[in-house]
């Protein structure tokens, strides 16, 4: 880390200065205020030990919770919004939706409230590893580990309805383990309302630099204008630039992150985070503009694991729950199959669960036609339990990693493949008919076991695709590829189960 690194910011204004040069911040001094400025009102149960920063969304001070005996951070809002009829109903509101985020990368709200003066305050988990000011600039290894970490906190909370707008290395601060965590988080949302008037003055609603030319000039808040100050802090991080071949494909990303126009951005933070995933191959390297749903279309392999915006280890997960899924699946076609076989049943044999249309034989014995066999519908009920389980743990932690997206207008990119395998199934289905009268019997009568296990991976498939499609809320009816392909894919053993059934005999 070179000299420039060694910063510090004034708790007061904010200004950004070389660290033990100066007594005092010179933007403070000229303005009159380097005289120690006496403590606010302590909120109730709450002890202001010092100021820790200070900007046009209020003032943050290192404090003592009374009752737990710990530090906390004290965020007290501008004073001037008390007189905002609309501010405390709106304060309330968005205060408990901040303190229901929870994320490894999010400075947590534990609690809010007014001062006597009827201004907000909230309070925050304290963080004392600095800020991202402080250390900057960084390696590039250490700029892509605290991106991927502001990525990772920015979808979690996209994917919740909430846009960070005033994202700045001073709302970036360090934990003692030295993770990245995002604070400030929705307080421009807080303070500002689209339909609301405020009065107050010096509430700002970002900082210019890290704000998209659409935000400075009034457009509503998007996920595309965090990801456009993302891409700047990015490029601070970076510094004077590095001539490695990471740090050249950081600042591609950097400076596509940072486009002036958002069609020519990431979507969101989602996609930022699979491009920084993303191997750094000299192709990516060349050309980082390229969408990584693009780059999956192209490639059906990637496709098939679906979350091109998912890292290998979520695609494999992804992939495993889909297994467990098209596992219950299986075992409840077969039971199904098995249910409707004719069968005889011996006169001290266990009776089925239900049986339908049964006929007494002569000897004693049981023909049914029909019936809910009692393990394998039990067997099935487990499969399909264990399955539910399993995708509960998976909606569970894309909701906690921030990989529940919403991306609706999104094409889902694991259709292709289905649609694939439809063909596949048909052909073989067909070259067996074909052949099954021929010289070949003794070769063909094995085409339906390569046609029953390729049935089994189009099952899988198609739960792949359903499970990226619940992840990134696109309506199922929106992909009418997907249901011909199923539906196609359906034909070969609908035909080969009713001509076994046609010939079968109780």
């Amino acid at each position: 880390m070179n000299a420039s690194a060694s910063q510090t910011s004034c708790p007061r204004c904010g200004l950004a200065v070389p660290a033990h040069a100066l007594s005092a911040c010179p933007r403070c001094l000229l303005a009159g205020l380097d005289e120690p400025e006496p403590l606010p009102e302590s909120p109730q149960g709450f002890e202001l030990l010092e100021e820790v920063g200070r900007g046009g969304m209020g003032r943050v001070f290192r404090a003592r919770h009374a009752k737990l005996d710990r530090e906390v951070a004290v965020k007290l809002l501008p004073a001037e919004l008390a007189t905002d009829s609309t501010f405390q109903a709106r304060f309330e509101r968005e205060a408990r939706v901040l303190a229901r985020l929870s994320h490894p990368h999010v400075v947590a709200v534990h609690d809010f409230g007014a001062l006597s003066d009827g201004s907000g305050y909230l309070v925050m988990e304290y963080v004392a590893g600095g800020t991202l000011r402080a250390r900057l600039p960084l390696s590039p290894e250490d700029a892509l580990r605290v991106t991927r970490q502001l990525c990772s906190a920015l979808a979690y909370a996209h994917a919740a309805g909430i846009v960070h707008r005033d994202i700045k290395p001073e709302n970036v601060l360090f934990d003692a383990d030295g993770r990245a965590r995002l604070a400030d988080f929705g307080i421009a949302r807080l303070l500002f309302d689209e339909h609301a008037t405020l009065t107050a003055p010096l509430v700002v609603l970002g900082t210019p630099r890290y704000m998209a030319p659409e935000a400075r000039a009034g457009a509503p808040a998007a996920p595309s204008g965090d990801v456009f100050a993302v891409g700047v802090l990015l490029q601070e991080m970076l510094g004077d630039g590095d001539a490695s071949p990471l740090g050249r494909r950081l600042e591609a990303i950097a400076r596509r992150a940072s486009a002036a126009q958002p069609s020519e951005r990431y979507r969101d933070a989602l996609e930022l985070l699979a491009d920084l995933d993303a191997d750094p191959a000299p192709a990516a390297v060349a050309a980082p503009a390229a969408p990584t749903v693009v780059a999956a279309a192209a490639d059906p392999s990637r496709a098939v694991a679906v979350a091109a915006s998912l890292s290998a280890d979520q695609q494999s997960l992804l992939r495993a729950v889909a297994l467990t899924l098209a596992s219950a699946t299986a075992v409840s076609l077969y039971v199904l199959l098995l249910s409707v076989t004719p069968r005889t049943l011996e006169p001290n044999e266990a009776l089925p669960l239900a049986i339908f249309e049964g006929q007494r034989l002569a000897d004693g014995r049981l023909a049914t036609r029909a019936r809910f066999e009692t393990w394998p519908t039990l067997w099935a009920a487990a499969a399909w339990a264990v399955a539910f389980v399993a995708y509960g743990l998976l909606r569970g932690h894309w909701r906690r990693a921030g990989l529940d997206a919403s991306t609706p207008d999104q094409p889902l990119a694991s259709v292709r493949p289905v649609v694939r395998m439809a063909v596949v199934l048909n052909a073989l289905f067909v070259v067996h008919l074909l052949l099954e009268r021929t010289t070949l019997h003794s070769f063909v009568i094995y085409i339906p076991i390569l046609g029953g296990i390729l049935e089994l991976g189009m099952v899988y498939l198609v739960w792949v695709a359903v499970l990226e499609a619940l992840r990134t809320a696109r309506p199922l009816r929106r992909e009418p590829w997907l249901w011909l392909a199923t539906a196609v894919s359906l034909i070969p053993p609908t035909i080969s189960s009713l001509r076994l059934l046609h010939g079968a005999q109780p």
